[in-house]
């Protein structure tokens, strides 16, 4: 079953979260056009482009099918230390986290899986070897490839997965619709919450 993965927010933000998504792409593709079916949505399905109505429904039509998703997320954490690049600092959480999401989720695919990365935050070159980083956590049973979210429904899942774990960790109105709307998945377990520390966040940047 390939694993789709999506980010939202950043360092700029205070919070970046990650969410990584197992499911079949025929099933990801009849849940996401069943969504746009009912909302008459024309484009592609971005996490920070629907209401909470919207999000909710998705969620639904997700519910009854083969799924989980692990979301790792990264709080307070964020500030780069003295003299470090922004940037560099961001990319550095995000591939810390996309590595610590996938390695988790592993075990359950004996190894052998396909890992689907959306290629839209940062350039080639930074996601080039990101990609390589991640095939090299996989081993050679299976396969890591970036693609564009608009694409593939489950990349686009994915993003709304990302973004509602966003807003469920900023203090805003939304915060407690977000979290109820996803809270029944994180009883049930079909979504798997990672909490990214600070240590581990400096250790990536000295080992970049």
């Amino acid at each position: 079953m390939p694993i789709y993965c999506d980010e939202s927010g950043g360092v700029g933000r205070g919070v970046m979260t990650l969410a990584a998504v197992s499911i079949e792409a025929e099933i990801a593709d009849a849940v996401l056009n069943r969504f746009c079916e009912i909302t008459g949505l024309k484009s592609e399905l971005k996490g920070s482009r629907i209401d909470l109505a919207e999000r909710a429904l998705l969620f639904e039509y997700l519910e009854p099918h083969d799924w989980s998703a692990t979301v790792g997320i990264a709080i307070s954490a964020l500030k780069p230390e003295q003299g470090a690049d922004r940037g560099d600092h961001d990319i550095a959480v995000y591939a810390r986290l996309l590595e610590d999401v996938i390695e988790s989720m592993l075990p359950a695919t004996g190894g052998c899986t396909s890992v689907v990365i959306d290629d839209g935050r940062y350039g080639p070159a930074t996601l080039g070897l990101i990609r390589n980083d991640i095939a090299s956590v996989i081993g050679p049973c299976g396969s890591a490839q970036l693609d564009l979210s608009h694409r593939l429904a489950g990349l686009q899942i994915a993003d709304v997965i990302a973004n509602s774990f966003f807003n469920r960790a900023l203090v805003n109105d939304r915060q407690a619709r977000m979290a109820a709307i996803v809270a029944p998945f994180l009883e049930s377990g079909k979504i798997k919450l990672r909490l990214l520390s600070g240590d581990a966040q400096r250790d990536n940047q000295h080992h970049k």
